[in-house]
């Protein structure tokens, strides 16, 4: 049975890069907070690039969308959205306000190590972690391969018909990889690392040509993001439509820290 459509407000806590997609010529998996619950969301198709510029959304910005159950994904959290019902609303500027929200969320765990068992015991496939130390951050670059397994899909899709009235956008291969690694405050935690599928931080390595330089750069500024001697960390997880049971990294917010504080940066000479 399929839910009928619904009219919600959510808070959108990040987007992934755009992937190609048969029915909907490109996705952006959105993820954010329910207004009424607190509890994460998946939100699929939103066509970000296709929006007027007025109307998409950006990070820590509550929207109001038509929303039903995804009846394609079996995720607890993923919904489909009606693009033409996307309004974009007030931002939330304010870091106790975010840092509030955030941690009001039942999606918020202590550990990766946590979110592994509800997911095991609920089928939970978000979660906002905070990791007890950044161990590293590295970038690698993607083989020929899936290159040239890019450029096919964009080659079928600049055949499909259009979707959003208008000949679809070219989609720039991501050339990289960029990935986390950190230990959880979870006594048996053997750390993590988990590639970061946040769409700034592949705009940001677009912006370089030298692929050392871009490597340099964006490493840099994953560094200092991820400074846990200034920064406190929130990571957005979710898990995969074709492994659910594995996380990735979604996402990332780090606003300044709270408190004093004593931690020495791995980053840090």
């Amino acid at each position: 049975m399929i839910e009928k459509w619904q009219t919600r407000r959510v808070l959108v806590l990040g987007m992934t890069y755009p992937s190609h997609s048969k029915k909907y010529t490109e996705t952006v998996c959105t993820g954010g907070l329910w207004e009424d619950s607190l509890e994460m969301c998946r939100l699929r198709p939103v066509p970000q690039r296709y929006l007027d510029p007025a109307h998409r959304v950006h990070k820590f910005q509550w929207v109001s969308v038509r929303v039903q159950k995804d009846p394609s994904d079996p995720r607890p959290e993923s919904w489909k959205v009606d693009p033409e019902s996307i309004e974009p609303q007030e931002k939330v500027a304010d870091h106790q306000e975010r840092r509030r929200l955030v941690e009001s969320s039942p999606h918020f765990c202590r550990s990766v190590e946590e979110l592994q068992e509800l997911n095991e015991a609920r089928d939970t496939s978000l979660g906002i972690i905070t990791p007890e130390s950044i161990l590293d951050c590295s970038i690698e670059l993607k083989p020929e391969s899936d290159r040239q397994e890019w450029m096919n899909k964009e080659y079928a899709r600049a055949r499909q018909e259009v979707l959003f009235g208008e000949k679809p956008k070219p989609l720039a291969f991501p050339e990289a990889r960029f990935f986390v690694h950190w230990r959880c405050d979870e006594t048996d935690c053997q750390g993590h690392k988990m590639s970061l599928h946040q769409w700034g931080i592949h705009e940001l390595y677009r912006k370089y040509t030298d692929s050392e330089e871009a490597k340099e750069k964006v490493l840099q500024k994953m560094r200092q993001e991820l400074d846990e001697s200034i920064k406190d960390i929130y990571m957005f997880l979710g898990t995969f439509r074709t492994v659910m049971y594995n996380f990735g990294l979604m996402d990332t917010y780090s606003p300044p820290a709270r408190g004093d504080r004593k931690q020495i940066s791995l980053f840090r000479s």
